[in-house]
């Protein structure tokens, strides 16, 4: 009597059926994904796949939101010592433009406020990260210097240039101010309101102190302005943030529900998958023996 080799064939073919389900499931909950490789489920994994280009962008999106962040924080705190120091100014007018001040004192206060007008050179001159802030799209130098013909005068070196970051999908915001929009805007410069206001100190005449004092009024208001803009952009990126955050989350929830395995699932799997691989090699064994039996006989 002849063993029929279908049987064994028949068994093998079990057997390796039987590790591999034990295999699948060893590796589903030690990966703890129930899609480990596109075969798994291919519906599942092409979905990935865009899931996956959307986490990436979300990603790049806080990237760049959290650097211009920091970015505007640090004009926005910048413009906040100009405005202190515009401030100052204004007082210093009102002091001088009242009357029974000597000479003396009037060259007192011109002389501060050409400090504060040279302390607010050195805020426009800010840089950040190897940029400077108020430059427009220039940065070849610092955007502000003393004129070289005439040293009262400020010139604006930089551009009328804006960066645009992109925060979301569709979504960009301006990531810069140009300082001629901030302090050198043609009829409220805050350089030439300053200077205004330190020649008509020293000038000692109550009408030019005056008229030089509603132009540093007029100069903070554009500075007031610069700073809504930025308190704005900072406000909208708090809340884009906010979805980001929020977006990530959802991302991440859906691409559980695709290919994440249920622990207790996955457990009981493996335990059956085993027990199946047991009994097939069992079976195997004693077909093996009744076959060789049946051939001595």
């Amino acid at each position: 009597m002849r063993i029929n080799p279908n049987i064994m064939q028949n068994m093998v073919s079990l057997m390796d059926q039987a590790q591999q389900n034990v295999n699948n499931a060893a590796l589903e909950l030690s990966t703890g994904r129930k899609v480990n490789v596109p075969s798994d489920n291919p519906s599942a994994e092409a979905s990935m796949i865009q899931e996956n280009a959307q986490a990436t962008a979300v990603d790049q999106y806080t990237s760049n939101s959290d650097a211009l962040n920091a970015r505007l924080s640090t004009a926005n705190s910048t413009i906040s010592e100009v405005v202190t120091l515009m401030q100052r100014a204004l007082t210093l007018a009102t002091e001088g433009a009242s009357s029974g001040l000597s000479q003396t004192n009037l060259n007192s206060l011109a002389t501060e406020v050409s400090g504060i007008k040279s302390q607010v050179m050195s805020l426009a001159n800010t840089s950040y990260g190897g940029n400077y802030l108020f430059g427009g799209t220039y940065n070849a130098g610092p955007p502000y210097s003393v004129d070289s013909t005439d040293s009262t005068k400020v010139d604006y070196n930089g551009n009328d240039g804006q960066n645009q970051v992109q925060i979301g999908t569709g979504l960009s915001v301006h990531a810069n101010q140009p300082g001629s929009t901030i302090f050198s805007q043609s009829g409220s410069s805050v350089f030439d309101a300053l200077q205004s206001l330190v020649t008509a100190l020293q000038s000692g005449d109550t009408t030019s102190i005056s008229t030089a004092q509603t132009s540093v009024t007029n100069a903070l208001n554009t500075v007031n302005t610069a700073q809504v803009f930025y308190g704005n952009t900072l406000n909208e990126l708090t809340n884009n943030d906010t979805f980001l955050s929020q977006e990530k989350v959802n991302l991440t929830t859906y691409e559980n529900s695709l290919v994440a395995a249920d622990t207790a699932t996955a457990a009981t799997d493996m335990t059956q998958a085993s027990t199946t691989l047991n009994a097939t090699i069992a079976a195997a064994a004693k077909v093996t023996q009744v076959s060789l039996m049946d051939y001595i006989k």
